[in-house]
């Protein structure tokens, strides 16, 4: 005999099921990819890093082609792309990535391919005319510019160009900051004195500075002491407001050069303690204080994800993970691969809850927190980038994967600047081997396909 579900009964699961629906159709529906296109086949032989920048209606990318070197393309929006090689020509080191800015006047500026190499660097001589790049020789002092790693373009607050670079190597490094004076198309350096100092026992390993909702810029560094990675210690913080005076969080005035001794240390990690330099990252709560996402060994050896805010006036760390018999033993030198784990900054939610994402292995972890204690209430299935892109990358290279047997990694980097004018965002894509520790592999793979999606 079947039993008659009632009336309201299959009202109640109805609208359920329809307020599942729409609000899965809500946390996806900002994840659409409403077009795709294949800029041009790149190297694959190795892992390295393009780049993709969106200022108003102008687009640029630089990447390394199928035959290494070193290309750069600018179109405007939904136009077709004007493509420009440059003297520049890729090794075997994952660390040699290329990056880019304008500068106020829309002249392109554009460096990379260094690790503990001589300055490579070229400029337009005319605006946003990727076909007037040139290569600059030095930038401030040819001295200093001969072992030059970590490139990385700023905006200040007035709009002012900023690089900076490492100068040295790993473990003995200083950092350096470069500003641009667009009429007279000249560098200078930012600081009298030497930002950072290791004194000859460590260099600093940097994320940022990233400007946060209160309009500051903020620095996050490791300390590592060798050429091996297991050295990384002392999560450090510093703050300014335009990149030239630093502060602590406590608004006490840093004496540059930085040193070990004069540093605030947010999270006192030892050598050997599971903290790699590129796994530091920061975000903001919702009141704009800084908050930083890190791991480490727990008591039990375990590698945990760790978050760490001000509370007073010291900082407090959460443990927001609870592995058991998962741990990360790291170390030696050049580029470790793949890392087995990648956390990323914390995000606001809503008035009450923060999340970080956190990547293990293969899968995306999202840990929701309660944004005052920073408990974590739940840990969720998530994705870093909209999950259609992966498919979209593997279709256009599926002559690659079908033409060897050698292990391949996707890769998806979401461009810098600005947005498409639909809201969404972009992002590129493509298939490489992994690292190999800098060194070269045995089989040198077929190019691969770099692609560019819009969302929305």
């Amino acid at each position: 005999m079947n039993a008659l579900i009632p009336f309201k009964t299959l009202r109640t699961a109805f609208l359920i099921c329809l307020l599942l629906i729409i609000n899965a159709f809500k946390s996806h529906a900002s994840d659409e990819v409403i077009h795709s296109e294949a800029i041009d086949t790149v190297w694959s032989a190795h892992r390295i890093k393009p780049f993709l920048l969106t200022r108003g209606e102008h687009q640029f990318v630089a990447y390394f082609d199928a035959n290494r070197q070193m290309t750069v393309a600018h179109r405007m929006l939904g136009k077709p792309w004007r493509f420009y090689k440059v003297d520049s020509y890729l090794g075997w080191d994952s660390h040699n990535y290329v990056t880019m800015e304008l500068d106020k006047s829309g002249h392109l500026h554009v460096m990379g391919n260094m690790h503990g190499d001589p300055i490579e660097y070229f400029r337009t001589s005319k605006p946003f005319q990727v076909r007037s790049l040139q290569r600059i020789n030095v930038m401030v002092d040819r001295v200093v510019e001969e072992r030059m790693t970590y490139p990385i373009f700023l905006l200040n607050k007035e709009g002012e160009l900023i690089v900076k670079y490492r100068d040295g190597g790993s473990g003995n490094g200083n950092e350096i900051y470069n500003i641009y004076d667009t009429e007279s198309k000249k560098w200078s350096k930012l600081h009298q004195n030497q930002f950072l100092d290791g004194e000859g026992k460590m260099s600093g390993y940097f994320e940022g500075p990233v400007r946060g909702p209160d309009g500051d810029f903020h620095l996050i560094w490791v300390w590592r002491n060798t050429p091996n990675a297991a050295t990384n210690h002392s999560l450090s913080y510093a703050k300014s407001k335009d990149l030239i005076s630093w502060t602590d969080s406590n608004d006490e005035s840093l004496a540059l050069p930085i040193t070990l001794d004069k540093t605030e240390i947010i999270a006192p990690v030892p050598p050997f303690g599971g903290m790699i330099n590129g796994n530091v990252k920061i975000g903001f709560d919702q009141n704009q204080n800084p908050i930083v996402t890190y791991h480490k060994y727990d008591e039990k050896g375990n590698t945990q994800i760790y978050v760490t805010r001000k509370q007073g006036r010291e900082w407090k760390s959460q443990q927001i993970s609870s592995w058991t018999d998962f741990r990360w033993e790291f170390g030696g030198s050049g580029s470790l691969g793949k890392f087995l784990i990648e956390p990323f900054a914390a995000e606001v939610l809503d008035e009450n809850l923060l999340a970080v994402k956190v990547r293990k292995n293969d899968d995306i972890f999202r840990f929701i927190l309660d944004s005052k204690t920073l408990n974590t209430i739940r840990v969720e299935k998530s994705h870093m980038h909209p999950p259609q892109i992966d498919g979209i990358s593997q279709a256009s290279n599926r002559l690659l994967e079908n033409s060897t047997s050698l292990p391949l990694e996707q890769h998806v980097f979401e461009g810098k600047g600005d947005g498409s004018p639909s809201g969404g965002s972009y992002y590129l894509s493509w298939i490489s081997q992994p690292g190999n520790r800098d060194r070269a592999h045995v089989i040198i793979s077929a190019p691969s396909v770099l692609m560019l999606h819009e969302t929305k």
